[in-house]
Formats: C-alpha cells, sequence, structure tokens
C-alpha cells in the first residue's frame, strides 16, 4: 500500500514539474515574441532576426512555429534589403521559404494568417525593396493577402490592414519625389479599390482612395463611357478634405490635366466623344497656384505654365506637301484665343532669300540656324493674295482645321503670312508649287546636287542652287556656296576641309521651278584602323572537344584597306564569366590571317567565349568578338504539354467572368505517365486586341505590319495573375483553374499559361498555350472588295465572322449601309439660307464667301449629314464568310 501511495505521489509531481516548464517555456517564448515584434515594429529587422533565431523550435506548437518560421525568413530579407549591398542570395532564399509556407497550406479551409503574412511580404519583397519595383511579381501576392484580410471576422483589423495594403501598392516605400501613382505600371484593379472606399472612415484616406480611383479611371477607362462619367466625381471628392489631405495638390493638378487633355464624354451628333474643359481646368490650376505657394508644391510651376498656354493667344499654320501646278492648295490651321487671323501670300527665291547667318552678304558668318522662315523679311515683296478670317474663341477652345488658299498658283516658292488683328502673333510656312526635285548626295569631303523634273527626270540645265554647310569649328559656323547646274542638271560643291559631321542645306531655282532638300556629312581623320574577323570551325563545343580557330585581319587608312603581313597581334580568350583561359601572340602570314586551337576541358564554364585583340605591345585595343558558345545538351526525360480546352472539335474562347481550366499533362519520352511530379505554373495576362487581315497575293509583305498590329509588340511577357505549384495524378495529369477577370473591364485578355518542370539534368522544361478570354462571343469584318465606286456601280462586299482563336462563325446578323456627305448651309447677307448646288457654283466661281457691301456671309452649318441606304439580314457559312452587294 506504501509502494502505491509512494508511485502515485511521484507522478504527481513530474506531472507537476512538466506543467511548470511547459509553463515556463510559453512564457519565454512570449517574452521572447513580443521583444522581437517591439523590435520589428521599430523597423529593426536584424535585431528582430537574431531574437527570432533565440528561439527554441522544437518547444512551439504547429501553429507557433509556422509563425517563426514566417518571422524569420521575413526579417532575413527586410534586413538585407535595408544594407546597401548587391547581393541577393538572402533575398532570395528568403522568397523560396515565403513560398514554402504558403505551399504548405494553399487549400482554402488551411489558409491562416502566416498564409496571408507570407503573400504580403513576398509581395513587399519585389516591391519594396531597394533595385526592385517588380509590380508584376508583387501584385498577385497582395490580391491574395487582400482577399485573405477581406474574409476576416475582426473588422478593425481586417480594414487597418486592408488599407495599408492598398496604399502600400499605391505608393511605394522607395518612390522618389516626383513618383505619381501609375509610374511603374502599378494598377491596381477598380474593384479592390472601391472595396477599400467602402470600408474606410478616415477622410484623407477616403480622400486618397476617391484620387486612385480617378486616376486608375483616367488611365485605364479606355473608351468606357461610364468611367469616363463617374471620373470627374471622383476627383471632386478627392478635393473635399482640402489642404489637411496630403493628396489635395495632386488630386487638383491631374484633375486639371485630365480636363485639359480628355474631358468627360459628351453625346454630339448621336456619338459619344470625350470634351475637354478648359475653362474648369483654367480655374483648378488657377485654384493650385492660389491655395499653394512655389515652395509647398511641386506643381506650381507646371501649373502656372499650363495656364500660359491655355489662355495665351497662339497661332501656326503649316503646308504637308508640295504641290504640283494646277493642283488645290490646302494648309493646315491652329489657332486659340485670337478673333481674327489676316493672311498674306508673298513670292520668293530660296535661292536668295533664306539666310542661316547674320551677315547674308558674306560667303562665310557665325550664328545659329533659328527659323529662316522668321527672319525673312517681307519688306519691298508685294503680297500675291491675301484675305482674313473669323476665329472662334469660346471657352479657350483651340481651333485645328485644314483650310484652302482659293484659286491656282502659278509654278514658285510662297511665304504665307498668318497676323493677328492686333499683329501681335505672326505665324509662316513656306508654300512650294513645283514640278521639280532636288536630290543631295555627300561624302566627307564633296556635295553632289542633281536637279530634275519630278515627273519625268529629265535634268533641268542652268539653274541656279545654293548649298548651306553648317559645321562645328570652335562654334557653330555656317557657309553658303553658290553654283549653277550644267547639262546634265547637276551641280558640284566642295566641303570644308574639316573632320566630324556637318549639316547640309541645299535650294535650287530654274524656270520658276524651284525646290529643297537637306542632307548632312561625316569625315574621319586619316587613321590606320584594324579591322579583324574571327571564326570558328562551327559556333557551339562540347566540353573535352578541341576549338579551332582562325583570323582575317586588315586595316584601313586613307580611304583603301592594306593587308597587314607579317605583322604580330596579341589576343586573349576568355570565358562567360570574363575570366582569362588563354592569351598568346599570332603572326599573320601574307594574306592576313593566323590560326589557333584550344583544348576545351571538361571544367571550363558552359555560355559564350570572346576573344580580345591588341597590337603588338599591348598597348592598343584594335578589335574583339564573340568566338564560340560551350554548350553540355543532355536529353530530358519526360516532355510537359499544356492543354488548353476545347469545345466542338475547336479550341475554345471564353467570356469575361467565366473559369479558365487548363490541363497539365506529363509523360515520359520512353512512354508512360510522370506520377505525383510538382509543376509550377504561371498565369500571365495581357490585353488582347482582335484583328483579321484577308489573304493578301504578297503576304509575306504584311508580316512585319500585322505581327505587329496583333498585339505581339509592346506588352512583353504580361502581368503575372497566378502563381501556384500543382502535382500530376495517376495518368500524368494535372488541372489549373483561375477566374477572368468581369466584364466591367471593358477590355480583353489574353492569359498565357506556362508550366514549369526542372528535370533530373537541371535543365528547366517549360510548355504554354494560351487562352483568350473576351466580351463578345465572335468578331464580324467587313471588307469591300475596292475602296473607290462611281456612282451606280455594283458593290461588292465580303463579311467574315470569327471568334478569339480566328476560328469561322456560322451566324446570322443584320448588316446597314450608310451614307455620310459633307454639306454646309451658309446665310447671305440677306437672311437667305444657301446650300447644295447653288452653294458648290459659287465656291467654284472664285473667293468664298464673296465681299458684299450690304454685309457678311454667316455659316450656319458644316459637317456630315447622315443616310440610311438598304437594311438587311444575311448568314455566314461553314467558313464563317457571307457576301452583300448593293448598288
Amino acid at each position: 500500500m506504501k509502494t502505491i501511495i509512494l508511485s502515485v505521489a511521484v507522478f504527481v509531481f513530474l506531472l507537476f514539474n512538466a506543467v511548470t516548464q511547459q509553463i515556463a517555456q510559453q512564457a519565454d517564448y512570449s517574452q521572447q515574441r513580443a521583444a522581437a515584434e517591439k523590435e520589428y515594429s521599430q523597423k529593426s529587422y536584424q535585431r528582430a532576426n537574431e531574437l527570432y533565431t533565440q528561439v527554441d523550435k522544437s518547444k512551439l506548437s504547429a501553429t507557433e512555429l509556422r509563425w517563426v518560421e514566417f518571422r524569420l525568413a521575413d526579417t532575413s530579407w527586410r534586413a538585407q534589403a535595408a544594407t546597401q549591398t548587391f547581393d541577393t542570395t538572402k533575398i532570395d532564399e528568403a522568397r523560396k521559404q515565403l513560398a514554402e509556407l504558403i505551399r504548405a497550406a494553399d487549400k482554402d479551409v488551411d489558409r491562416d494568417l502566416v498564409w496571408a503574412e507570407a503573400h504580403e511580404s513576398l509581395a513587399d519583397s519585389f516591391w519594396t525593396s531597394r533595385n526592385n519595383l517588380n509590380w508584376a511579381a508583387a501584385w498577385p501576392h497582395y490580391e491574395q493577402a487582400l482577399d485573405w484580410w477581406a474574409g476576416q471576422r475582426d473588422l478593425e483589423r481586417a480594414r487597418a490592414r486592408y488599407l495599408a495594403i492598398v496604399f502600400r501598392a499605391a505608393t511605394p516605400p522607395i518612390a522618389d519625389q516626383y513618383y505619381v501613382y501609375t509610374n511603374y505600371g502599378n494598377y491596381i484593379p477598380l474593384t479592390v479599390l472601391e472595396d477599400a472606399l467602402k470600408i474606410s472612415t478616415n477622410a484623407n484616406d477616403r480622400s486618397q482612395l476617391n484620387f486612385l480611383i480617378a486616376m486608375t479611371m483616367r488611365y485605364t477607362g479606355g473608351g468606357d463611357i461610364a468611367a469616363r462619367q463617374r471620373t470627374p466625381d471622383y476627383f471632386e471628392e478627392a478635393l473635399k478634405a482640402g489642404k489637411q489631405s496630403p493628396w489635395y495638390d495632386d488630386a487638383l493638378f491631374y484633375y486639371a490635366e485630365w480636363l485639359n487633355n480628355t474631358g468627360p464624354m459628351v453625346e454630339v451628333q448621336g456619338t459619344w466623344q470625350p470634351q475637354p474643359d478648359y475653362v474648369k481646368a483654367v480655374e483648378l490650376f488657377r485654384r493650385l497656384t492660389t491655395e499653394f505657394s512655389a515652395g509647398e508644391t511641386r506643381y506650381f510651376e507646371q501649373a502656372q505654365a499650363q495656364i500660359r498656354y491655355i489662355t495665351t493667344p497662339a497661332v501656326s499654320v503649316s503646308f504637308m506637301n508640295i504641290f504640283l501646278p494646277d493642283s488645290e492648295l490646302q494648309f493646315y490651321l491652329s489657332a486659340r484665343n485670337v478673333r481674327r487671323l489676316d493672311f498674306t501670300l508673298y513670292k520668293i527665291d530660296l535661292t536668295r532669300d533664306i539666310t542661316y547667318n547674320e551677315s547674308t552678304d558674306k560667303d562665310e558668318g557665325t550664328g545659329e540656324a533659328g527659323n529662316w522662315m522668321q527672319r525673312m523679311s517681307t519688306a519691298g515683296k508685294e503680297a500675291v493674295k491675301t484675305w482674313s478670317k473669323n476665329i472662334d474663341v469660346a471657352d479657350y477652345k483651340p481651333v485645328n482645321e485644314q483650310a484652302r488658299i482659293d484659286g491656282k498658283l502659278p509654278l514658285g516658292a510662297y511665304l504665307l503670312e498668318a497676323t493677328t488683328d492686333s499683329g501681335g502673333i505672326n505665324a509662316r510656312d513656306l508654300l512650294l508649287v513645283s514640278d521639280a526635285t532636288v536630290m543631295l548626295k555627300s561624302s566627307g569631303n564633296q556635295a553632289l546636287v542633281f536637279f530634275a523634273n519630278a515627273l519625268t527626270s529629265a535634268p533641268i540645265a542652268n539653274a541656279n542652287v545654293t548649298l548651306w554647310e553648317n559645321y562645328y569649328e570652335s562654334s557653330w559656323r555656317w557657309r553658303r556656296v553658290r553654283q549653277t547646274t550644267n547639262a546634265d542638271g547637276i551641280a558640284q560643291f566642295p566641303l570644308r576641309e574639316i573632320s566630324g559631321s556637318r549639316n547640309l542645306y541645299v535650294t535650287a531655282s530654274g524656270n520658276e521651278r524651284q525646290a529643297f532638300a537637306a542632307g548632312n556629312s561625316y569625315r574621319t581623320r586619316d587613321s590606320e584602323d584594324w579591322r579583324i574577323y574571327a571564326f570558328t570551325d562551327r559556333p557551339a563545343y562540347r566540353p573535352k572537344e578541341m576549338m579551332q580557330w582562325k583570323i582575317i585581319a586588315r586595316r584601313s587608312g586613307s580611304g583603301v584597306y592594306s593587308t597587314p603581313a607579317n605583322q604580330v597581334v596579341a589576343y586573349q580568350i576568355n570565358d562567360p564569366r570574363g575570366t582569362k583561359v588563354v592569351d598568346g601572340k599570332a603572326t599573320l602570314n601574307s594574306f592576313g590571317s593566323a590560326w589557333g586551337s584550344l583544348e576545351l576541358g571538361e571544367q571550363l564554364p558552359l555560355g559564350q567565349y570572346q576573344i580580345q585583340f591588341w597590337d603588338e605591345t599591348r598597348s592598343h585595343n584594335i578589335g574583339s568578338a564573340a568566338l564560340f558558345r560551350l554548350e553540355e545538351y543532355k536529353l530530358p526525360e519526360f516532355k510537359v504539354q499544356v492543354r488548353t480546352p476545347e469545345q466542338d472539335g475547336k479550341k475554345k474562347a471564353f467570356r469575361l467572368g467565366e473559369q479558365v481550366e487548363v490541363d497539365i499533362q506529363a509523360d515520359y519520352y520512353f512512354g508512360g505517365p510522370v506520377t505525383n511530379a510538382s509543376v509550377e505554373v504561371v498565369v500571365y495576362q495581357s490585353p488582347f486586341y482582335h484583328y483579321w487581315f484577308p489573304r493578301r497575293d504578297y503576304p509575306w509583305y504584311y508580316e512585319d505590319i500585322e505581327r505587329q498590329q496583333r498585339g505581339y509588340y509592346g506588352y512583353g511577357r504580361g502581368q503575372v495573375i497566378k502563381r501556384e505549384t500543382i502535382k500530376t495524378d495517376s495518368t500524368g495529369k494535372a488541372r489549373l483553374t483561375f477566374d477572368s477577370p468581369r466584364e466591367n473591364y471593358n477590355q480583353d485578355f489574353e492569359f498565357r499559361i506556362e508550366a514549369r518542370v526542372v528535370d533530373s539534368s537541371r535543365r528547366e522544361i517549360v510548355s504554354s498555350d494560351t487562352v483568350r478570354v473576351t466580351r463578345q462571343r465572335y468578331y464580324v469584318y467587313p471588307r469591300p472588295e475596292r475602296n473607290i465606286y462611281r456612282p451606280q456601280d455594283k458593290v461588292g462586299v465580303d463579311i467574315k465572322a470569327m471568334d478569339a482563336n480566328e476560328q469561322p462563325v456560322q451566324t446570322e446578323g443584320k448588316v446597314k449601309v450608310t451614307r455620310d456627305y459633307w454639306w454646309e448651309i451658309w446665310v447671305d447677307p440677306r437672311g437667305r439660307e444657301v446650300q447644295g448646288d447653288e452653294l458648290r457654283r459659287l465656291q467654284r466661281a472664285g473667293s468664298f464667301p464673296p465681299a458684299t457691301q450690304q454685309g457678311q456671309w454667316q455659316l450656319k452649318f458644316r459637317g456630315y449629314q447622315h443616310e440610311d441606304i438598304l437594311t438587311t439580314t444575311l448568314k455566314t457559312d461553314a467558313e464563317g464568310v457571307a457576301h452583300l452587294n448593293f448598288t
């Protein structure tokens, strides 16, 4: 009985001792964690890492162990990123550890706090660490963390963490003083920003979120009318907090910029168009310069410049072409804040009236080119034609239009001058009416000019030619030379004996025909330069093979090449790391050649090898070349295929909002599936724009243009929206699913699904395929047989219906043919409307509107009129083709 009592007492004592030790250990860990988290909150990441390293992880629960493993990885990369080293080893290792913590709990039911924190830490490592700013890699992890916090019950904590992630994604801590949201491509989806706005309670937070939403709509709204209409509302909300919000000046400036450049959508003659609001823009710019001083906001000077740009009178005229005789003459007119323009046309001689230097009487002089048209004197020149035009100056709106010069002009060069009614602004441009052309060719010491008829190529003899040579000799100088063309229409000009580059300008005039051209010339000082061509007997070798190499050398001087026979060159072959493999000297034979060999050891690094050449004393570098590649190929044991879904035997195209399923299949080359294999799958998202081009007679000519228009250029690999590691089943198959964006994105997308597997030889095997997700099920393209028809011709139009994957679609729909024609209505001084044939007769008769004593003509309407011609129903066949015919 005593023995039993004693045993029970010992057991109770041991149990009490174990519980006491566990409580003590828990207390120790709690203290360690509290101390480490305090250091972490003060951004002492290295100290926090050291404290977490001291924790005895063998005594921790599974939950606490995951937390400690997370904090060790998190503090490791943050401490490394805070240093000035470029070594990313610790950061890369921390990312692997964080990714493993995510994979360990990647099922929905297992996703815990560590899972969300690890995603956020991974995102920060790509977005907030020095020399990174990799938005494409960061955003998928931020998105996962945001989704997790959105589902938590602790509302106050979840709200704070959700908003903190959004604001960090919008403005990285390492952004400089000139940073603007979206500078680094960090467009946060509107749905995320709108959700953040719904849960925010602080006025400054709401101001910033309204600003971020407005900026996102500003950049990504595209043709979405609803988004354009809501953009001003969000900007106005962002301004409500006033100067107490740090985003107030940003909102003022970019709201004004948006109104000045784009503006909200306005319905104009049945179509929605962006309409700038210059009055409101000026009001906002002035508000910024009034409420802030020069040192208070970085936008102060920009706002002042914009106010001047919008409100200051401005005029420009420009001719985009050279006109053949008897052509109708037109020019581009831009004007702003001017009520009336007076136009004058002067005839000029390009060979005499153009001056590039201050003293045009000297053959040489100094001075800058400037704008010769503005410096040209019109004193004593008789005006060929004069007329005036009234301009609409309301609301600072600019006028941009094509204007015509009534009547025809004889051959010659003319200066068009536009002057405001106050005479304060003067705009000029050159009008050339000619059937002649001048061609300029140059070498380092002479220029050759050919003056000829542009239509027949017949030379124009005895014409005056003037050449201006612009060169630098302690300062920029001008030299003018004159010649007369010979019987072949040619004039030769010796150039200055100087080295370097120069600009050349030439004008020619003969029999009232004039022309001009510009070019340049470059001359190098005489020197003996080397040219060395190095090559091997094949471009790539394996380790332990013999590499054979050869060089052919030439020297250039005084415009000719010579063979450097019996000369010695020094050389050095470097491996891909830049380390010397071998060096030596080679004596060139009578053909300027030399050769050698190199045994490629088994330990040499793989990659591209370079060779460098010097003269015999190694004092002068005379050339270098990529010599060969050292590669070692091992046959992979298995293959990986990405299989996108099919429907009715065709590749499936998805609609926005649908879930996409993709199968990855891994099989051994010798047969049989690769089971239980880890496959890393990365999904890239890019904008998709559908184009279709009909069959062409010479398709090779259009390949580059069509490839560019199909979107292959400009988008790169796309944005990573999902990265996941999945396992293959017993048949070697793994399935990936992801959600496509909702329809309110107003954008089609292409997703590239890339599966990566590393085999036993450490080679990465990559397979990929694409899936297109669009707003509509198919596209329809009409193509007329010709582009120009005469009245009563039979018009044929081919109609092609296809889905996003260029597969034909059999469908039925309506086709409408409309006619748009230009129409003007004028009101004469008696109040009668003039239009149609009567107006056309008056316009052809001479200057219009005609000058009268009774009063002025007024323009009542000018624009396109719309008329419905035909509406019918068509069906496309199995090839997606239908034909429309009408007269």
